[in-house]
């Protein structure tokens, strides 16, 4: 059997294996309360909907991203849960290799998470078809860098994962790394009008910022400055590379990290 039939398997059996459990639907529901909200939440606030389909649109972004961050939860297990179970010893002790294990579980958590995404996306469209009659084109822009963004996130989870003892601290510190110490990083260069293009929460706010910046969750007369945009194009280069030296690393850490 050659490595890419193995590779299938694996990846082909952790998908099942996903599906099967809970935590997809558990994500999948957050999605749909996140749009619901948006869809509820604005014209109750508003009294209507905004008139520029582009800030309704940024909007229901938040549900897509919601999905991408769901990517922790189905990868912090993915390796450390082998070492925490003690299931390595039957898993990393059979004729597949290591490598092909990450990378069939790295491809089953991101094709869980693109069906996710693909879903939250399909919401979107749906809503500002029925509100608006439209779907603009940024739409596309801001579906891929969600999918890129799932990509790094899931990246940088696999790489605590590897070495992490335990799939918990794995998911914990993913969750702290991004939303808590990037996220204040983020604040503090904003205010201190610095770039923070290659920060991965900075990465993640191109998602909505693509329809037009952050003056898309602002109202029209707000007193306060609103930071400059991200550059999508820097942002996507983060994304890059953060999804490329991260999923590295968790090989690299995989193929030499003891049983024991």
């Amino acid at each position: 059997m050659s490595e890419f039939e193995r590779l299938r398997i694996v990846a082909g059996y952790e998908f099942l294996k996903h599906l099967r459990r809970k935590r997809l639907y558990w994500i999948l529901g957050v999605v749909i309360v996140a749009e619901l909200a948006v869809l509820i939440g604005l014209p109750a606030a508003l009294g209507g909907y905004p008139d520029d389909v582009m800030r309704t649109a940024a909007m229901l972004s938040i549900g897509p991203s919601l999905a991408t961050l769901g990517a922790v939860f189905f990868a912090g297990d993915a390796i450390a849960g082998e070492f925490e179970r003690k299931t390595g010893y039957i898993l990393f002790t059979n004729p597949v290799s290591r490598s092909t294990i990450v990378m069939g579980k790295f491809l089953a958590c991101y094709a869980a998470v693109v069906l996710l995404t693909i879903l939250g996306y399909v919401i979107v469209c749906i809503a500002l078809l029925a509100i608006y009659g439209q779907v603009p084109i940024e739409t596309a822009g801001s579906f891929g860098l969600c999918l890129l963004f799932a990509g790094s996130v899931l990246a940088v989870t696999f790489f605590f994962s590897s070495v992490s003892k335990g799939a918990m601290g794995a998911t914990v510190i993913t969750l702290v790394f991004i939303m808590v110490i990037s996220g204040v990083l983020e604040g503090i260069l904003a205010m201190a009008d610095l770039p923070s293009w290659f920060l991965l929460s900075t990465a993640g706010d191109s998602i909505a910022t693509v329809y037009g910046g952050y003056e898309a969750f602002m109202p029209g007369d707000t007193a306060y400055r609103i930071p400059e945009a991200p550059d999508i194009a820097l942002c996507i280069l983060s994304m890059a590379v953060y999804l490329v030296v991260g999923f590295l690393l968790s090989l690299w850490i995989t193929k030499r990290r003891q049983l024991a």
